[in-house]
């Protein structure tokens, strides 16, 4: 399959933002910094499409993007960048209110067809 376009779509704060549609959906999930946004952008080859940064927490809302690709089976689709768990340089108000927020939009969206976890390799 390739990519043949990929734009950013949408930065949701709560459920009732979430995107409604009849695209399939692959959400990143995984800790602060350990490579979501990058590995979207890798996948959809567009440098600089999802914000990425040293510091983690720069993903602080949920963050649609719609790619589409020359696949007849899955012309489009949305890849879903979701705010990282666990240590982020951000208030712990804020960051309290990103695990409800991914719950809402794992447990709550309809099109939901693959949840891609990432997990840190380095040992500490």
């Amino acid at each position: 399959m390739r990519i043949l376009t990929a734009e950013f779509i949408r930065s949701c704060a709560g459920p009732e933002q979430f995107l409604k549609g009849d695209l399939p959906e692959v959400a990143f999930i995984g800790r602060s910094n350990v490579g979501k946004s990058s590995l979207i952008n890798s996948l959809l080859q567009r440098k600089g499409l999802a914000k990425v940064s040293r510091t983690p927490g720069k993903t602080r809302l949920v963050n649609f993007f719609r790619a589409t690709s020359d696949d007849p089976g899955l012309a489009q689709f949305l890849v879903v960048d979701l705010p990282g768990y666990g240590y982020a340089k951000v208030s712990k108000a804020l960051r309290s209110q990103w695990a409800p927020l991914i719950e809402q939009y794992l447990s709550g969206s309809e099109q939901l067809r693959a949840v891609v976890v990432l997990v840190e390799s380095r040992v500490l």
